[in-house]
């Protein structure tokens, strides 16, 4: 287990990444000219989505926090597993994966979206990945190379994205190891991440939507292209209008990256996709925060963009990391997210 002590300092090395950038609420959102980045060889063929279960036998993990590692291509990889309190081993039980952005781990992710606190009340499982740094990809010894933690999300972003790892394949290796440890409810897999894991929920939704029902990214664009999911993917995204890093508007301030659409033009795209109709309709409304729904989409999906006037490169309603903007207690992320995955399971 981890003994590295919950720091969100680490969330500022962000900031390395990524150049500042004015923005505007006067100046209209813009769609960057189309690209070409170089991800990298393509993910591993998808495996086949894990069979539907009505009940488990012969599993023995209970409640508590586990941290565990696999073998992935050579290196060994982390994960943290919180387990709910009310956890039944013979009950197929949600899981929603959650990803850490570039510069922070497991344990901040955990700390900062409080995903295990709302799992512990909703009865799920929360899935905390760990990113490759610097040092692990190249033997570098150096150790401001410790808060380099990254994800290969296409545009986006550090090590992982310069260095072309399959993350995707990681989360396949994750999927197949859990489904062993724990009783897994295999139409009920989700995903969420801050930042560099928004922009890779959204890879794992083009690339792994026969085994992720829905994503939720939060101040992470859709960045990976050819998008071509093989089914429809629900998706709830949440972005602060001010947020300096990512831009609300879209853009191409990324280092080593490349341009990126706007949120409203990245939840239009998932839109199209899903064959949604009709307009959005409000479906949350308090203080600084509203979020509007395409809730006429394929094969009951839908999908929603929540929009936090003046909020930074935050999580909404979690803890309040430094130097990062506003973090607005009107919406509470997580929460919201929760109730929008129950209402969308894979067909």
């Amino acid at each position: 287990m981890s003994t590295r002590p919950f720091s969100l300092n680490a969330l500022s090395a962000a900031t390395l990444l990524f150049t500042v950038a004015a923005c505007s609420d006067s100046e209209p959102e813009t769609t960057p000219p189309p690209q070409a980045p170089n991800y990298g060889p393509p993910s591993a063929p998808a495996p086949a989505p894990l069979p539907e279960r009505t009940s488990c036998t012969g599993l023995n993990v209970g409640a508590g926090t586990y941290d565990w590692t696999l073998t992935h291509q050579g290196r060994t990889r982390l994960y943290r597993v919180f387990v709910p309190t009310g956890y039944n081993s013979t009950r197929p039980t949600p899981a929603v994966f959650s990803f850490h952005g570039f510069g922070s781990n497991e344990q901040e992710q955990e700390g900062l979206s409080r995903m295990s606190e709302q799992a512990n009340a909703q009865g799920f499982i929360a899935v905390y990945p760990r990113g490759l740094n610097q040092t692990e990809l190249t033997g570098a010894t150096d150790p401001r190379y410790e808060d380099t933690r990254s994800w290969n999300a296409g545009v986006c972003c550090g090590p992982a994205q310069i260095s072309r790892v399959d993350d995707v394949s990681f989360v396949d290796a994750i999927l197949a190891e859990l489904d062993t440890r724990v009783c897994l409810d295999t139409k009920r897999i989700y995903a969420t991440g801050l930042s560099n894991g928004g922009f890779f929920s959204y890879r794992l939704a083009c690339e792994r939507a026969g085994q992720f029902a829905a994503i939720a990214p939060v101040a992470g664009m859709e960045g990976y292209s050819p998008c071509e999911p093989v089914r429809p993917v629900s998706v709830m995204h949440f972005h602060g209008t001010d947020d300096q890093t990512i831009l609300y508007r879209g853009g191409d301030n990324i280092l080593f990256g490349g341009p990126y659409p706007s949120a409203r033009d990245s939840v239009e795209r998932w839109a199209r996709r899903d064959l949604c109709t009709g307009s959005t309709v409000n479906t949350y409304a308090q203080g600084d925060s509203s979020c509007e729904t395409y809730d006429t989409c394929n094969q009951n999906t839908s999908v929603t963009l929540c929009t936090v006037q003046g909020g930074g490169h935050t999580w909404p309603g979690g803890l309040v990391p430094p130097h990062l903007g506003y973090t607005t207690q009107d919406l509470d992320a997580t929460r919201e997210m929760w109730r929008f995955f129950f209402d969308h399971p894979r067909p």
